[in-house]
């Protein structure tokens, strides 16, 4: 590293926005997968809000070190921030499904669960993947974990074009991906959409990174004004995310490519107390463990209830989930997930891994 590398600004309430939608996108799910209406029917437009931040968030934090970080040096931090939660997701989901196949002798063959184990843990999608182990998504074992794949692409592709026009390219990349968007649809969580996903996550990653140069451009002086303009579209946020009317396509275009950006934007400009601060960097830490952990406490929740009472009780379930969700989120990342990134860091030689968005934190 270059010895006049300035300190990475951080973003408390982007933090607590990221923390924020990830919860959304367990409640969104939650609704889909135990028939619960009216708890996020929008939520996993977060999506857009998680792609949209890492753009940004990883240009103020790696723009400066063009010169002084490899393709791999930039590859491995990144695998070193992805990677532990991801393998621990993999382990959780894939040893309910093999508890499953024992339990109830479900008709499982161990090979393709075996492959949907190794695709997972190393963050690769599984291709016609058989229903009974969670296909046609690309994650069988964690769904939610297609926008990670797409998001590391994003990152990975952004790094090797680095020394290029970075404002050139990232509206190049916007306006081919949101072309794409319109015309084709979002997607990218299946096998048939998979396609799809390079646009839907390249739209919102590249408007992140225009929203760093934006900021570069502006005066702090000009920027204060928007902390209200940021609060009005937090309130927009959650009210788009809870409303119990799936938005049109039309309005997911304008989440996507307008009012997500302007949040991430205003965020950034956005002063808080230091009570507010500790909270939002609470849950943004806790917003990537929420994230990908949710599915497979899920899956050991619904399934573990389900045995005892022979059916679904949504309430009930919704209830544990989120509560088994935040535990474990809590509780892996403390105990799990920052002492192995520690670790991992020392061991390859670089220094302590700066902090920078995924879909549900750094």
């Amino acid at each position: 590293m270059t010895s006049d590398q300035k300190p990475t600004r951080h973003y408390p309430a982007l933090d607590g926005v990221r923390g924020v939608a990830a919860l959304s996108v367990v409640l969104f799910h939650l609704e889909r997968w135990l028939g619960e209406p009216g708890l996020a029917t929008n939520g996993n437009l977060s999506v857009d809000m998680f792609c949209t931040l890492s753009g940004f968030v990883l240009a103020v934090a790696y723009s400066r070190r063009i010169h002084s970080m490899s393709l791999w040096e930039f590859l491995l931090k990144r695998a070193i921030r992805f990677m532990p939660i991801i393998v621990l997701a993999t382990v959780i989901s894939s040893s309910y499904l093999l508890s499953k196949a024992v339990w109830r002798t479900d008709e499982i063959l161990y090979s393709t669960l075996f492959l949907a184990f190794l695709t997972g843990a190393l963050n690769l999608p599984f291709f016609g993947a058989p229903s009974n182990i969670g296909g046609p998504q690309l994650f069988p074992l964690n769904g939610p974990q297609f926008s990670l794949f797409f998001e590391v692409v994003a990152n990975g592709v952004w790094w090797a074009v680095r020394f290029g026009p970075q404002v050139s390219i990232a509206v190049a990349t916007f306006l081919l991906s949101a072309s794409c968007v319109i015309v084709y649809g979002i997607g990218g969580d299946t096998t048939a959409t998979f396609w799809l996903g390079f646009a839907h996550v390249g739209s919102s990653f590249s408007l992140g990174v225009l929203i760093y140069h934006l900021n570069e451009a502006l005066a702090p002086k000009k920027r204060h004004a928007l902390s209200a303009l940021f609060w009005c579209l937090a309130l927009l946020m959650l009210g788009l995310f809870c409303i119990q009317v799936e938005a049109p396509f039309s309005i997911k275009l304008l989440w996507k490519f307008a009012f997500a950006p302007a949040l991430v934007w205003t965020g950034s400009s956005v002063d808080l107390s230091a009570t507010q601060t500790r909270l939002c960097r609470y849950l943004g830490d806790l917003s990537y463990p929420i994230y990908a952990l949710h599915y497979p406490v899920f899956c050991w929740v619904n399934g573990v209830i389900q045995a005892f009472t022979g059916g679904k009780n949504p309430t009930l379930e919704t209830l544990v989930v989120v509560f088994a969700v935040l535990a474990a989120s809590h509780l892996f990342f403390q105990l799990y997930d920052k002492p192995v990134r520690s670790y991992l860091d020392r061991r390859v030689g670089g220094r302590r891994s700066t902090n920078s968005a995924t879909p549900s934190g750094s």
